[in-house]
């Protein structure tokens, strides 16, 4: 897949604008503060559909506006399509083309993954945050997954909620955790199949950039086994969650153990350990997540503080082999890759991209 123009309205601080990013590298440069990651958060949005920097959409609305707009021309699968994500009054809109279409539906078409300097926390950080990146992972090698990992959220919600009350009687609890072992069967198998499908591209990955190191990966669920085994796990721990009010078992307790040379990297990894291993595990998700010859957006943000030159270069290439346009961010152009056809260069200043003169970007428009 491929995004081939990018069209913001109402985003941050950028101008109303189009921009041509028909390039396999799409590099936004400039001082900090400018907004060269908002355009890249930009571009993140129509991937992903959430923002790799806050959790509150409305924060993405430019000050004084009273929504926001990002649409993409993307060809995918043989076919140009339009998509339109919007923001208003607290509701997202999703458009495909001229229809309305939901999460699943706009994944289908248009995905991207993305590498940014706060990744790097995830190797020593909570739980929630590998849980997190394993769930992305999940989702970008198939999005279907979203549905279920939904289905999961309301059911657990629902229980926590019935057990906060104190009142949460045999009978409704046994309905519940009977829904509640069928889904996590289902997460936890999903999970371990995305893991063993990573596993392997992510150590070939990994050596590629840090040399003898070997890393490896080790999903640890909290209830594993069949639905009937959840099932026995869930009524053993009833008495602890009633007493507790709250949930005591389940996957959200879930963690993903990353290693280096057999060690956990949580405890033992270097800064510059923990960036390779993230970032081994995100180009392992694209090379899992590649179908037909389709492969997800790459996003690099802060080339410069994240890759030396010459990873960010092997950086480039590996994802150039795997078919993924890339788009990065940098403070410097000497930290972007050279010997690259087609890059396409972009000046940011006071939210406005200006191609740069002389580089390929020379014949896009800039608003």
């Amino acid at each position: 897949m491929r995004l081939l123009r990018l069209s913001v309205t109402g985003f941050r601080n950028l101008a109303p604008a189009v921009i041509d990013v028909d390039a396999p590298i799409v590099a936004f440069c400039g001082p900090n503060g400018q907004g060269k990651t908002n355009w890249l958060e930009a571009v993140g949005v129509l991937g992903t559909l959430r923002s790799f920097r806050t959790s509150r959409p409305a924060e993405m609305v430019r000050h004084g506006a009273l929504e926001a707009s990002v649409e993409g021309q993307v060809f995918s699968d043989a076919q140009h399509r339009r998509f339109s994500w919007g923001w208003r009054d607290g509701a997202r809109a999703l458009r495909r083309e001229e229809k309305t279409v939901d999460a699943l539906g706009w994944l289908r078409g248009l995905r991207a993954s993305y590498f940014v300097p706060s990744d790097v926390a995830i190797v020593r950080g909570e739980p929630a945050l590998r849980r997190a990146l394993l769930d992305r992972a999940t989702l970008t090698v198939e999005p279907s997954y979203l549905a279920l990992a939904q289905s999961l959220r309301r059911a657990l919600d629902q229980k926590a909620a019935l057990l906060r009350t104190g009142h949460a009687d045999g009978p409704t609890l046994d309905a519940l955790d009977g829904q509640l072992a069928a889904l996590v069967a289902r997460v936890v198998a999903r999970r371990s199949d995305t893991v063993a499908a990573m596993l392997g591209p992510m150590k070939d990955f990994h050596a590629s950039f840090a040399g003898g190191e070997v890393a490896s990966v080790r999903y640890r669920p909290n209830l594993p086994g069949d639905a009937e085994t959840v099932l026995r796990a869930l009524h053993a721990a009833r008495s602890a969650e009633r007493e507790s009010r709250r949930l005591q078992v389940g996957p959200q307790r879930d963690d993903l153990e990353l290693l280096v040379d057999g060690k956990p990297a949580r405890a033992y990894a270097s800064q510059g350990q923990a960036r390779s291993l993230v970032l081994s595990w995100k180009l392992a998700e694209l090379a899992s997540a590649r179908v037909d010859g389709q492969t997800p957006l790459f996003l690099v943000d802060d080339v410069g503080s994240e890759l030396d030159p010459e990873r960010t270069a092997r950086l480039v290439h590996t994802l150039g082999t795997l078919g993924a346009q890339v788009f990065l961010t940098t403070t410097d152009r000497r930290y972007l890759p050279v010997g690259i056809d087609g890059q396409r260069l972009y000046q940011v200043e006071a939210g406005v991209a200006r191609p740069v003169a002389g580089g390929a970007a020379a014949d896009g428009a800039a608003g």
